[in-house]
């Protein structure tokens, strides 16, 4: 059998040519070696961008470097096909994952060869240990069908191809005896959070680490999972248009307050954040309405000025003018994609909805239900695959929540064509759970669906929530610290107590808040809950 890798780097991050601490090698380095010791690999193919260096290119014989100004999912299917000509065998591998494992590959080779399938791929296990396989002509077929295959080449791009017809292929799997997917793991030097994951991981794993080591190395060592910041929810406005029953907010006092947040100070935690942790998503606003902030458009521009974050807003739907929208999705368009791996999208929505019917929507939200349901069917125009209604599910409401589901899955024809050709092919309706805020407000769960095995806190593991006056959040269930209660005793700042004092953003250093964090994650780790933790629900839901 005669095979060839092929290495997509036309999407690479600056991380990606960073020397793995220990390793004396970048991940891109280490990716094209491990590539070649795939099984029966007897040549190599690295997908580039022309103008762009690749330092430390292979100069042997059955290596090449195919160039091109950009790349659209449907060219590198095209290439594929060419460079596969004369090959029982392609391995297909983004150019940023050090630690491909050969012995994966192989069993994943073995299995297709046997089963004489068209695609193969690994379940169950992180991203980053396996490749995609792909049989000769499989790649053409792809392309034949791929009409809106002019987007850019994300992770998932032979899936997103093989999904609009999945019964036509014969797809073989080879299945990780423990199911990891629930970690979430990306072990691809995309951004800084992974690149530090993974450097720790080779620390961990005395070296390159098997795929068949992935459940022992996280059940010793849990502090490898708690990286970076990903999401930074930040109150940049306390008033708030509504009253809503499923909000603790009003309960707080502070709903009426006219109280923003200054820009010049919410640029200074944007520098912050982009030096910390670059790729990552803000959240805008964590508690009050954005719409009422008189410099909305200000902050919301600093957001999409810089390439490398992505922003989400969360909103009533109410206060928001038709001109404000028209112009930001005008800007948002023209924005870059974003090369981290988190949200692709410069600018998303989610307008919190929760009902279908106008008078339980009152009895829910109050007043504003045509002005909300006009702002959302904008946003879904606007912005189409990046614009989400949401609704609160709760016991006792099932019909009503069937039917927002059912009203909203019909997105306006023209968005609904421009979302798939834009490639997403995600549903833009959000069915949240509720949440009680550890007991505060009334116990209105539909049903339970938390874990049988209760794990780490994933907000713990990966948010930032971050209050008007710059007061860091335990999580967003800490309503104690936005009352101005103390913080709790174990809470350390540069290995000191604090002695009460929260942390604050714009007196603190990034590193020295996140670091505090990292003592109640590991209590969760071992299997403690203290404080407020203890009944909470939240621990298993995820932004990103």
């Amino acid at each position: 059998m005669k095979a060839i890798s092929i290495l997509f780097g036309g999407r690479l991050a600056e991380e990606a040519f960073v020397p793995l601490a220990g390793a004396g090698k970048s991940a891109f380095v280490l990716a094209l070696e491990r590539a070649w010791c795939f099984p029966s690999v007897e040549k190599v193919a690295l997908l580039g961008i022309e103008g762009r260096d690749y330092p430390g290119l292979p100069q042997k014989e059955g290596f090449s470097l195919i160039r091109r100004s950009d790349w659209t999912r449907k060219q590198v299917l095209e290439i594929i096909s060419q460079a596969q000509a004369g090959f029982d065998l392609a391995y297909f591998v983004w150019a940023d994952c050090p630690f491909l494992d050969p012995a994966l590959a192989g069993a994943l080779a073995e299995r297709h060869t046997r089963y004489a399938a068209e695609y193969s791929y690994a379940d169950g296990f992180p991203y980053g240990f396996s490749p995609e396989l792909l049989s000769p002509g499989t790649a053409g077929i792809l392309f034949s069908i791929d009409k809106d295959g002019d987007v850019p080449v994300e992770r998932d791009a032979l899936f997103q191809v093989i999904q609009k017809d999945i019964n036509a292929f014969d797809i073989e799997t080879e299945i990780s005896p423990v199911d990891l997917r629930q970690h979430r793991l990306s072990l691809a030097a995309d951004s800084q959070r992974n690149l530090l994951l993974i450097s720790r991981w080779h620390e961990a794993a005395k070296g390159i680490p098997q795929a068949s080591q992935t459940a022992e190395l996280i059940e010793k060592h849990p502090e490898l999972l708690r990286t970076l910041p990903a999401f930074y929810n930040i109150q940049v406005m306390e008033a708030c248009p509504q009253t809503c029953v499923f909000c603790p907010w009003p309960q707080i006092g502070r709903a009426s307050s006219t109280a923003g947040m200054e820009p010049e100070k919410f640029r200074s935690l944007l520098d912050k954040i982009e030096s910390f942790s670059s790729d990552a998503v803000i959240s805008l606003s964590l508690w009050g309405e954005l719409a009422l902030h008189p410099q909305k458009m200000e902050l919301i521009r600093m957001v999409l000025d810089r390439p490398s974050l992505s922003l989400v807003v969360e909103t009533s739907g109410i206060g928001w003018g038709l001109e404000d929208l028209e112009s930001l999705a005008g800007e948002a368009a023209r924005s870059p994609l974003r090369r981290g791996p988190l949200l692709s999208k410069a600018l998303s929505w989610v307008v919190s909805l929760d009902a279908h019917d106008p008078n339980r929507y009152k009895d829910i939200r109050g007043p504003g239900f045509a002005e909300a349901t006009a702002c959302a069917r904008k946003l879904l125009d606007l912005f189409p695959g990046s614009a989400y209604v949401q609704a609160v599910r709760v016991k006792g409401a099932e019909d009503d929540i069937e039917a927002f589901y059912r009203f909203w899955k019909e997105v306006p024809e023209a968005a609904q064509a421009s979302a798939q050709k834009a490639g997403s092919s995600a549903s833009h309706v959000i069915v949240q759970k509720y949440d009680h805020f550890c007991g505060k407000l009334p116990g209105l769960q539909a049903s339970d669906l938390s874990p049988i095995r209760r794990r780490p806190c994933w907000h713990l593991m990966r948010d930032m929530h971050i209050a008007l006056d710059g007061t860091v959040l335990i999580c967003r269930e800490d309503l104690k610290a936005l009352r101005g209660e103390e913080a709790p005793e174990t809470l350390f700042l540069n290995g000191k107590e604090t002695n009460g004092r929260r942390p604050n953003v714009f007196t603190d250093s990034l590193s020295e808040i996140w670091e505090s964090g990292k003592a109640l994650y590991l209590e969760h780790s071992l299997g403690n809950y203290p404080n407020e933790c203890a009944d909470c629900d939240e621990y298993y839901t995820f932004n990103f």
